[in-house]
């Protein structure tokens, strides 16, 4: 019951949301107790780091829920990868065991390589397999394109893979289970719609790196509106990419901002 404390008394509802920010501060009071640094989730990261990120730059005037639809970045943040984006942070800060996460290297590793294979493995049209690849998509026999190339076609997947791929057993020097198969498929089907997010992330994670220093006083800037001042002065956004999510704060306002943090910092510096 303790987890769930941290979570309730922020005017979150549920116990996914309540448990979830208990497993943060037992987290980092135990880092805290080790004399280490805090570990914090970005919104590129996991849904808890949008639910505490929330809770934080907006606050709430009613129970809390998590839903998909607050997350900028959903096409990253999928249940299959999910321990791709957050088992190293646990090993890092000692919720993963060693022997979990060589399994976990192990499987991506399997999943890297299935992933090479399927972008060098050109089906035969002659071959038993081959031909009911061509004829399911009706290919012509010109080009020979890759199992990875075809499987970015709308109605092909692993599982029109699998003839080939048992027919090529003894050229793959490894075995994979069905959720690495799908891992690299979505990798491969959504590789353009992923890097194109991966770019919206490190744009974010700019703006994140922004820290806005604790002494910063809003009052003090011209240019920002009372309303402007009373919204940054409650909330106390850590960085510009906080800031620019408190509810009605303009991409004005966080301009401004940003030039006088970089002045203030510029004159303490010289």
């Amino acid at each position: 019951e303790g987890l769930f404390f941290a979570g309730q008394i922020n005017g979150t509802t549920g116990y996914e949301e309540a448990g979830c920010q208990g497993i943060m501060a037992g987290i980092n009071a135990g880092l805290k107790v080790q004399g280490k640094e805090p570990v914090t989730l970005d919104r590129s990261q996991a849904y808890i780091g949008i639910l505490i990120d929330d809770l934080v730059t907006k606050g709430t005037d009613e129970p809390y829920r998590m839903f998909t639809s607050r997350a900028e970045f959903r096409l990253h943040l999928r249940i299959d990868n999910s321990d791709l984006r957050l088992t190293p942070i646990g090993h890092r800060v000692g919720t993963i065991r060693d022997e979990h996460f060589r399994d976990f290297e192990a499987k991506y590793e399997r999943v890297r390589a299935l992933s090479e294979f399927l972008a060098k493995c050109r089906p035969d049209p002659n071959s038993p397999a081959g031909e009911a690849i061509y004829r399911k998509l009706a290919l012509t026999n010109g080009g020979r394109p890759s199992l990875a190339q075809l499987l970015k076609r709308p109605g092909f997947t692993m599982e029109d893979c699998e003839p080939l791929l048992r027919e090529l057993s003894r050229e793959m020097p490894f075995e994979t289970t069905r959720e690495e198969k799908k891992s690299a498929e979505t990798n491969i089907k959504y590789g353009g719609y992923l890097a194109q997010q991966q770019l919206e992330m490190e744009r974010m994670k700019k703006a994140e790196s922004r820290l806005i220093p604790t002494w910063f006083e809003y009052g003090n800037v011209p240019g920002l509106s009372r309303e402007m001042v009373e919204k940054f002065s409650r909330v106390r956004p850590r960085t510009l990419g906080q800031a620019s999510r408190i509810p009605g704060v303009t991409p004005a306002a966080v301009a401004i901002v940003n030039v006088y943090v970089e002045m203030r910092q510029r004159s303490a510096a010289q």
